[in-house]
């Protein structure tokens, strides 16, 4: 490890962040913490970091794990103003470059959005998150500089994020080998890797009612078991949808199901008379809002199994 490698634990150590009386604000350092788990786990699309509602997940269990009273969760800012750090840089929305270059701060994760295509790191830097024991010292510098009286509790949110990657990509490879073998993990690991491949393959949309909505790490729709996990112990993404709360209720009540041709069933113990249900009703043959990518459509076998189930 060279000397400019090592450089960057000094400079984790000197962030600009903002203070109020005694207290240094939070924010950036978590940021970074939740950028290093990505790059663990190999979340990231070579050297750039999205704005991305599993990005703004991490940060919120670092956050939260340190945050007083007063620190409010504004991840935009963290990802904005870490390029005053002057090893995070900003790659501009293509036609935006001036109002980038014009804006000192943004209001929220929409400008940002409208602004910043992606984030992405020195490339020594980046090469340095690559390396184990680089990432331990990168990690321990910000828990010494910032978080010491939270480190058990950092350390163990890291190791659950390394634990919740490796079940991810595990349950990618059940997609192309249907007889792959998904390791043992704790169930919370287990429980939040399934919720995250699943509502990214479905873009956070329910394919019932196709409601969708993001704001930062904020979104209102489930990761839903086909055939139950207690049944199957499967966690293929195949076996996996995306329903808002309402329509993930009624599914698991037998009350609407997606049928093997991909148009939604309901249930005829449903009455258009009556106000509340005519919304299920509506669904009668309409299509399941599928991911854009196919290799994520459900099983036929997973449709096959709601479709026989439903109340007659």
């Amino acid at each position: 490890m060279g000397k400019r490698e090592r450089s960057y634990f000094e400079r984790v150590q000197h962030l600009r962040t903002g203070r109020v009386g005694d207290h240094e604000r939070p924010h950036k350092p978590a940021m970074l913490l939740a950028i290093a788990d990505l790059i663990t786990v190999g979340k990231t699309a070579g050297n750039r970091i999205a704005y991305s509602p599993e990005l703004l997940e991490i940060f919120r269990r670092y956050f939260d794990e340190v945050r007083t009273a007063d620190d409010q969760p504004n991840a935009h800012l963290p990802y904005w103003h870490l390029r005053g750090d002057r090893f995070f840089h900003h790659a501009p929305v293509h036609g935006q470059e001036a109002a980038y270059a014009a804006v000192s701060s943004v209001k929220g994760s929409g400008e940002l959005g409208r602004l910043v295509q992606y984030a992405y790191l020195d490339d020594e830097l980046f090469a340095l998150l690559h390396d184990e024991d680089g990432r331990r010292q990168f990690r321990n510098a910000i828990i010494d500089r910032y978080f010491p009286s939270h480190r058990d509790e950092i350390l163990a949110i890291a190791e659950d994020e390394q634990e919740i990657g490796i079940y991810e990509k595990a349950m990618e490879a059940c997609i192309d080998n249907d007889r792959q073998r998904l390791p043992r993990v704790r169930e919370g690991a287990r429980d939040t890797a399934f919720g995250r491949t699943v509502r990214k393959a479905y873009d956070y949309r329910c394919a019932a009612c196709g409601i969708r909505v993001v704001l930062d790490d904020i979104y209102i729709v489930d990761a839903a078991h086909l055939i139950p996990f207690a049944e199957s112990h499967d966690d293929d993404p195949r076996n996996g949808i995306a329903l808002c709360k309402n329509h993930h209720w009624s599914m698991d009540r037998a009350l609407i199901a997606p049928g093997d041709d991909l148009l939604w069933r309901v249930s005829r113990m449903l009455d258009d008379r009556i106000e509340g249900q005519r919304e299920l009703l509506d669904l009668r043959n309409r299509s399941v809002l599928v991911p854009a990518n196919q290799r994520y459509h459900p099983r036929q076998d997973a449709l096959r199994w709601r479709q026989e189930r439903l109340r007659k």
